[in-house]
């Protein structure tokens, strides 16, 4: 009998939990795909049609909460209207939010990246690719609206917020305080400094500044190398942003 893909979703999903239990109580080492197959009730075989290795099934979790996270923002009704260092920050804490009945299944996560660092970065791509969607989509409504001006190398933005995500994390996991109240601190405070440095165009001049010095000290003798200087103006600003990943109404346009 043919398995519907809305039973194969719901599997997939009982999966991930399961290992999130298995993984929480013996760690990733001693956690097996057996022990895991059988806490969500499926067979030991039909473990691996759905994830080939423990890996992959440690880092989907990962792709399933950012995945969750992506629904959240959606469902805020009025999310579009937030400002940019409100729409950064309801992604931080919603991220924590949603990791909370998982932190230590996100510490062996940590473990695991941290002493496979190119594996852990190839099995996190779609996790990141999630992620940095919605910081490209959150930046490119800002500068749409008129709220910040257009970001010189704006391609490198996303990936940089990943790098200040994954310290977070890294800072939360890490963090004893009552309430985790260090790590709030921790967001409100940057995300202040965040939110001036897009304001004020800062990445981009401090990135003007190395790439000037790169190509006047280093590059000096290269007399092929040429540089192209890419002004660009603010569009006129706009009252209303476009709503939150939506692809839908954006295509008829």
């Amino acid at each position: 009998m043919k398995i519907s893909e809305k039973i194969k979703v719901k599997t997939r999903i009982k999966i991930l939990e399961a290992s999130v239990d298995i993984i929480s109580e013996k760690g990733f080492k001693s956690a097996s795909m057996r022990e895991i197959a059988r806490h969500a009730g499926v067979g030991d075989a039909t473990i691996y049609n759905y994830f080939p290795s423990k890996e992959k099934l440690l880092y989907g979790y990962c792709e399933h909460v950012q995945q969750q996270v992506m629904n959240f923002l959606k469902e805020i009704e009025d999310f579009h209207e937030y400002s940019l260092q409100e729409q950064l920050q309801q992604l931080t804490e919603t991220q924590l939010q949603v990791w909370l009945p998982a932190r230590e299944f996100l510490q062996e996560v940590f473990k695991l990246t941290y002493y496979s660092p190119v594996a852990g970065s190839a099995h996190l791509s779609a996790t990141r690719k999630l992620f940095t969607a919605m910081i490209t989509e959150m930046l490119e409504a800002a500068i749409e609206a008129g709220e910040i001006p257009e970001q010189p190398y704006q391609e490198l933005l996303p990936r940089l917020f990943w790098d200040y995500h994954t310290g977070v994390m890294a800072y939360w996991l890490k963090d004893d305080s009552e309430g985790f109240t260090n790590t709030t601190q921790l967001i409100d405070k940057s995300m202040g400094i965040i939110a001036n440095i897009l304001h004020n165009g800062m990445i981009g001049k401090s990135l003007d500044l190395i790439s000037f010095l790169f190509r006047t000290h280093v590059m000096t003798h290269f007399d092929s190398l040429n540089t192209n200087d890419d002004s660009s103006t603010n569009s006129e600003a706009k009252v209303i942003k476009r709503r939150f990943m939506d692809t839908q109404n954006r295509s008829k346009k």
